[in-house]
């Protein structure tokens, strides 16, 4: 149990590793981070958590296997389950010792570090050549730094830590803190616009998600989802699943997943919260991870090391990949294939048809974080501090696969 300046207690994402908060706090100093193009933004970057605001985790391309590693560079420290962000020719990667990293794209050199003084666990996001940063402990717990100019825009030091990642709805910024307090803030000066008490028992992990009504979207580790209206957090429906929800949620827009540590995934009107279907593992112990949704399938994996595709309209099983570790970070769908990391090393490629295993590839660390891609290019995130890029092998480009 941690205790916060607000006088009361918090949990957080399992404790909030001490490990991970000893080295925060041994954070001195950083060097300069500067992207001077930052403010050009096109179709090959991915700036938020899963893509976009409904954290569908899937990328629109033709990335098939087998693929083969471009670069690998070491970021210092351990990942959250944290989206690596690409900017342009950059990649972005936030640690836990409160530092955000950046790597060429095209060679893995890299290019400035930046500190935010302690430990992030949730996705920053990029707007408008600024990047926002969720910090899940110390004074300042949201903060906005400018790329091009590479000094800080605003920093608000008056909000508990944040350990979900952050939700961008045009020029207002979501932030909700582990004492489930949303807040709405202003992009360009951190004020806050309004909060909203979900409830003060439980902690938010999940990143929000946005309906295809505008609806913010936000679950809790006590299995409470509640939407709320953008313009004020006004509630406009709440939903109680009794099963704890601790990784962020997928929509298409209609219809909301939510996985959850008791072996069940629900889906919810996005609209009004009302259950459409409920998928149960057969162990009542497994622990899903976070889906991925792209058309009609709904994938995701779980403790128990299956990986499993849904009719994202019914829930029925439509096929099952079992890997022999735990899976804990969502997939990523691409036009023909599904990408999934584990716990024991291993980046597996299969195929989003059938689910027949396509490729396998050997990593230095364990899988926790969710993963980018654009064409040709696939970002992964491993433990203890490894960034991977990978690119179509040149002998299967060459034969034409």
């Amino acid at each position: 149990m941690h205790h916060n300046g607000s006088g009361r207690h918090w949990d957080g994402r399992g404790g909030l590793r001490l490990a991970a908060l000893a080295l925060a706090l041994g954070l001195a100093g950083c060097t300069v981070l500067r992207l001077e193009h930052a403010k050009v933004v096109d179709a090959d970057d991915w700036l938020t958590e899963g893509d976009s605001p409904r954290r569908e985790n899937r990328a629109d391309v033709t990335l098939d296997p087998p693929l083969e590693e471009a670069w690998t560079v070491n970021a210092g420290a351990g990942f959250g389950p944290v989206s690596p962000l690409i900017l342009g020719e950059t990649v972005l990667a936030a640690t836990r010792k409160g530092e955000v990293v950046a790597v060429h794209r095209s060679d893995g050199k890299k290019l400035g570090t930046q500190g935010f003084g302690d430990v992030i666990e949730g996705s920053p996001v990029i707007a408008g050549g600024v990047l926002f940063v969720p910090v899940a402990w110390g004074k300042q717990t949201l903060r906005a730094y400018d790329l091009v100019a590479a000094k800080e825009r605003w920093a608000r030091r008056d909000l508990p830590p944040i350990e979900a990642g952050l939700l961008l709805l045009e020029d207002v910024l979501i932030a909700v803190d582990v004492e489930s307090k949303a807040h709405a803030v202003a992009v360009k000066t951190g004020e806050e616009l309004w909060s909203a008490t979900l409830d003060e028992r439980a902690s938010v992990l999940a990143t929000p998600v946005v309906s295809r009504a505008g609806h913010v979207l936000v679950a809790d580790d006590r299995g409470r989802v509640v939407a709320l209206r953008p313009e004020d957090g006004a509630p406009v429906w709440t939903r109680d699943l009794d099963a704890p929800v601790e990784v962020t949620p997928t929509t298409d827009g209609h219809t909301l997943f939510l996985a959850t540590t008791r072996a069940r995934l629900f889906a919810l009107d996005a609209d009004r919260g009302a259950v459409r279907w409920v998928f149960e593992a057969p162990d009542p112990t497994v622990r899903l991870a976070a889906p991925a949704i792209s058309g009609d399938d709904l994938v995701f994996g779980g403790s128990d090391g299956v990986l499993r595709a849904l009719d994202s309209a019914t829930g029925a099983l439509r096929w099952t990949f079992e890997a022999p570790d735990a899976i804990t970070a969502p997939p990523l769908i691409t036009r023909n294939t599904v990408y999934v990391g584990t716990m024991g090393r291993w980046l597996y490629a299969v195929d989003r048809s059938t689910g027949e295993k396509r490729w396998e590839h050997r990593l230095k660390g364990r899988v926790k974080s969710p993963m980018a891609a654009r064409d040709g290019v696939l970002v992964v995130l491993t433990e203890p501090h490894e960034v991977y890029l990978f690119r179509p092998a040149k002998k299967a480009l060459a034969a034409g696969k």
